[in-house]
This record gives structure tokens, C-alpha cells and sequence, in this order.
């Protein structure tokens, strides 16, 4: 062989050597680099657990519904006297701010809680008697009068219109004399414009 191709066989030989050595360490050092990550991944595993374990001992709520500052307010009340319900809506007062439902339940152990939600809560109430949106309209000495009916039955002025009745058509000349039952202040308002 000439010396040219033993010093060709020479460094391929090498070259294969070198090349092989490298490809082992560079495994081998993957493996252990791997060999810690698993280890790694274990323990961030195991501790998870660990927490997991620990807040299923814990019972929390987190979406606990609570009155925001701006809510609505809207009590109901039912009349037994006249079967009839109002209902008034305005914004909560401040004791009911960040409230939640069992502590609006005690502030009004009266009323009976319909509905509740951050910004609307529905109270309900029953009351003996009649509600105070019943009135009475009546012709008075030529002019249109509106009582109030009270709870005990009673009438007390509560407005005289000013209305003249001259020029109303002869039935509801005859209808206000008698005196005719109004419910509700929309009502009475409607019934007024008509006369007006």
C-alpha cells in the first residue's frame, strides 16, 4: 500500500473515532439532562397534588353574590283588604350595600326575599287593609272633587281639580254626583285629562 492511502485510512479511522466519541458524550448527556427534567416535572407533579389535596379540604366560594351600590331595590307589597299589589323601586340604602342573601334576609325578617342578584333584589310584604291608591271623584257644588278612600273606609279631600262640570255630557254629570271609584294614580290622572 502506498504510504499515501495508509495516511488517508489513518485519518478517516480517527475522524470515525472522534465522531463516535462525540455522538456517545452528547447522549449521554442528553439522557442525564433528561433524567432531570423528568425529576423536575415529578416534583412540580407531586407538590400540585399536594395543593390539590389541601383546597379540597377548604370550601370557599368565591362567587358569593353580594349588593352592589347601585342596585335596584323594588319592594312589593300585597293588600289582603283590596287584592291589590304596589310596588316602589329605588336604589338599596347603604345597610344593604355588600350584603349578601341570608344577611338582606335578616335586615328584613318581614318581608319574604322574591329575588336576589347584584343589582336587583325583590322584596315582598303582606299587609291588612286596602293600599292607599284608591280615591273617590266626586261633583261638589259644580266642580270635580277627588277624596282618598282610608283604610277604615273613610274619604279625606285630596284634591280639588278646579274642573268646572257645566260642560260635561249629562252621564258623567250623573256618574260623578254618585261618585265614581278610581284605582291607581294613572288612572285618576287619565280619568281627569278626560274631564279637562
Amino acid at each position: 500500500m502506498s504510504k499515501f492511502k495508509i495516511i488517508l485510512v489513518s485519518i478517516i479511522t480517527i475522524a470515525l473515532v472522534i465522531l463516535t466519541t462525540a455522538v456517545v458524550y452528547q447522549n449521554i448527556k442528553y439522557d442525564k439532562i433528561a433524567k432531570e427534567d423528568e425529576k423536575v416535572t415529578d416534583e412540580c407533579i407531586y407538590e400540585e397534588n399536594e395543593i390539590d389535596n389541601d383546597t379540597e379540604n377548604v370550601k370557599v366560594s368565591s362567587a358569593e353574590t353580594r349588593v352592589s351600590p347601585n342596585a335596584d331595590l323594588v319592594i312589593k307589597t300585597y293588600y289582603k283588604g283590596c287584592g291589590h299589589t304596589t310596588q316602589e323601586t329605588k336604589t338599596v340604602p347603604n345597610d344593604m350595600v355588600n350584603k349578601d342573601q341570608e344577611e338582606i334576609e335578616n335586615l328584613y325578617p318581614d318581608y319574604k326575599l322574591e329575588s336576589f342578584a347584584n343589582n336587583k333584589i325583590v322584596l315582598n310584604k303582606e299587609e291588612e287593609g286596602q293600599c292607599n291608591e284608591h280615591y273617590m271623584v266626586r261633583d261638589e257644588n259644580g266642580e270635580i272633587i277627588i277624596y282618598k278612600i282610608l283604610n277604615d273606609g273613610t274619604e279625606e279631600i285630596y284634591q280639588n281639580t278646579g274642573i268646572s262640570t257645566e260642560y260635561l255630557p249629562e252621564t258623567d254629570k250623573i256618574n260623578l254626583r254618585d261618585g265614581v271609584k278610581v284605582y291607581g294614580k294613572e288612572n285618576l290622572n287619565s280619568m281627569i285629562e278626560d274631564f279637562e
